[in-house]
């Protein structure tokens, strides 16, 4: 009898790498199947259960690509990036890279420079939605602070945020395609933008970002000080302008809920 890792190792293999199997002689013959049907009946479903979490994950890029094309897709990276997860949350994880080695090297991708960045924006948008949840700062709180305290204040974003630049129009891609009745839309755009997504109570919101705002809120997400966010806004604003832009912007994102804490 073989030891049980050996068997274990046999069968994953086997499901892994499905008509590679050199013998079959270790699966029981009495059921109702014959062995290579029982083992292709786990790797089906195998399979099946992972392109059904990419479908999940990317919905815009199964679109895109139409269903023939996504699934030659998903199969080509599963068998890149067999999951070794024990929640199937994070198996998708590395599609936008796997997308973008394939714009460079398949034929059948080149057409698509802007997939890489949908795919991105779409898994981006997953993963605020699925964020630990954390509870928020009020005005009222923001109002208490004594302002000499303020030079050495710290925000605390809420887990959910997150930023992206994008050279394509992804955002307003991932909307059309997502539509109950997809539109076309163009994938160009004149210039890079920076955007912001974020969780908003049990719904992601998605915007773009003004320059300053981009450079404060990256500031704060680098780990800087109020003063860091006003240094960076006096590189773009003059330096009278400063003070009532950062309150505007503490204040909007305060009523979005994207800080979640002082320190």
């Amino acid at each position: 009898m073989r030891p049980l890792a050996e068997l274990q190792q046999t069968f994953q293999d086997c499901v892994l790498n499905p008509g590679e199997a050199k013998s079959t002689a270790w699966v029981c013959a009495g059921g109702r199947a014959d062995p290579e049907l029982q083992l292709s009946i786990y790797s089906y479903a195998y399979r099946t259960r992972l392109i059904e979490v990419l479908t999940n994950d990317y919905p815009a890029v199964r679109v895109a690509l139409g269903e023939a094309q996504f699934y030659r897709l998903a199969d080509d990276y599963i068998r890149a990036h067999p999951s070794h997860y024990f929640s199937l949350r994070d198996f998708g994880s590395h599609l936008p890279v796997f997308v973008g080695g394939l714009i460079y090297r398949d034929a059948d991708y080149r057409d698509m420079p802007w997939l890489q960045e949908l795919s991105l924006f779409e898994w981006i948008l997953g993963q605020a939605f699925d964020a630990a949840d954390t509870t928020l700062s009020s005005e009222e709180e923001m109002a208490a602070i004594p302002p000499h305290n303020w030079s050495d204040l710290k925000f605390r974003l809420h887990p959910s945020v997150l930023r992206l630049d994008l050279a394509w129009n992804a955002p307003e891609m991932w909307r059309a395609l997502t539509a109950d009745n997809p539109t076309p839309v163009t994938a160009v755009q004149e210039v890079a933008s920076p955007w912001l997504v974020w969780r908003e109570r049990l719904v992601t919101r998605f915007r773009s970002l003004p320059a300053d705002e981009a450079l404060a809120l990256d500031a704060l997400r680098a780990g800087g000080y109020f003063t860091d966010l006003c240094e960076a806004l006096a590189t773009l604003l003059r330096e009278e302008d400063v003070p009532l832009r950062a309150a505007g912007l503490l204040k909007g994102w305060i009523r979005q809920g994207l800080i979640s804490g002082t320190e």
